[in-house]
């Protein structure tokens, strides 16, 4: 007799344990990102406009930028690589989207949602806070743009929302460590 094996659409969130309140107020806002769909994609840029239409938003082409809209983010990574987030609602119909694509198109769409979590910061000092552990020039970032980098020790995707608002990707695992680190940094910024 076999057992019946329960999954869970929902992966474990490393910080639902955690006291997200701690070492926030208006200058520094920290909150995790709700659980979403997260395509890795790569396709050349001949056929960025297919894949566009597959995802159902525009895609940007060059590396460092990104396109959004309501709650889609489109990420250009790299010369020929993507990553496309979207609501957890809308993953099967993108992937179903993508499969179609396919028959004529050579690409790659990986479903990378159960590897980074998203946490979101913001506030008067967001970019003093992340500015502590990440060696880019974040004041000269433009809004709208998109990197990978570190953050003292793990390595993230940011994004810049709005001038005080980012938007970080990173390896589930390491969302403990890089929350701890911003309410540190954060508290010696307050210093």
């Amino acid at each position: 007799m076999s057992e019946q094996i329960e999954t869970t659409l929902n992966p474990f969130n490393p910080l639902d344990d955690m006291n997200l309140d701690a070492a926030q107020g208006p200058d520094l806002i920290m909150r995790p990102i709700e659980n979403c769909a997260r395509f890795n994609l790569r396709i050349s840029i001949e056929q960025l406009k297919k894949a566009a239409a597959a995802f159902g938003m525009d895609i940007p082409d060059s590396v460092g930028s990104m396109s959004s809209r309501a709650e889609k983010y489109a990420l250009c990574l790299g010369p020929d690589e993507w990553l496309l987030l979207a609501p957890q609602k809308s993953a099967d119909e993108i992937i179903t989207r993508f499969a179609k694509l396919a028959k004529n198109n050579s690409h790659s769409l990986v479903d990378v949602s159960h590897r980074t979590i998203g946490i979101e910061i913001s506030g008067s000092l967001a970019q003093l806070a992340l500015s502590a552990g990440c060696p880019l020039d974040l004041e000269n970032m433009q809004i709208g743009r998109c990197t990978r980098t570190i953050l003292d020790k793990a390595e993230i995707i940011l994004m810049k929302l709005e001038q005080q608002r980012y938007r970080l990707e990173v390896i589930r695992s390491f969302a403990p460590y890089v929350w701890s680190f911003l309410e540190k940094s954060g508290q010696d910024a307050r210093a």
